[in-house]
């Protein structure tokens, strides 16, 4: 397992509609319960670190920290993106095993960061 398996599966659910960008986007999905898996970039802000961290306990969404911003928004066909969300639980599970993967993370409900 490769770090570019992860954004490869990412750019697909992309292609396929189930990814949403943007803090903001996140948030509004996340308390619309249409997020199943919130990706936040290594290079975020600590106050928004916070502020993901408190709407994935709150909404019960895993989160998972990993890549840089640029790396994240090169997957999904646009500039530098700190929070995307999974809106299709199976690509959610799919990418958060891979991600656990390749960070030897065991349990796939953990956070994790790299």
């Amino acid at each position: 397992m490769r770090p570019d398996d992860v954004l490869f599966l990412l750019g697909i659910s992309r292609k396929a509609g189930k990814v949403i960008s943007g803090q903001d986007s996140v948030e509004r999905a996340a308390n619309a319960k249409k997020v199943f898996l919130i990706i936040v970039s290594n290079d975020i802000s600590e106050n928004t670190r916070k502020k993901m961290k408190n709407l994935s306990i709150k909404a019960n969404i895993p989160i998972l920290y990993w890549c840089q911003s640029n790396e994240l928004g090169k997957a999904i066909g646009q500039e530098q993106r700190k929070v995307i969300g999974i809106t299709d639980k199976g690509l959610a599970q799919e990418i958060q095993r891979r991600i656990n993967l390749l960070t030897g993370v065991g349990d796939i409900d953990e956070t994790t960061r790299i």
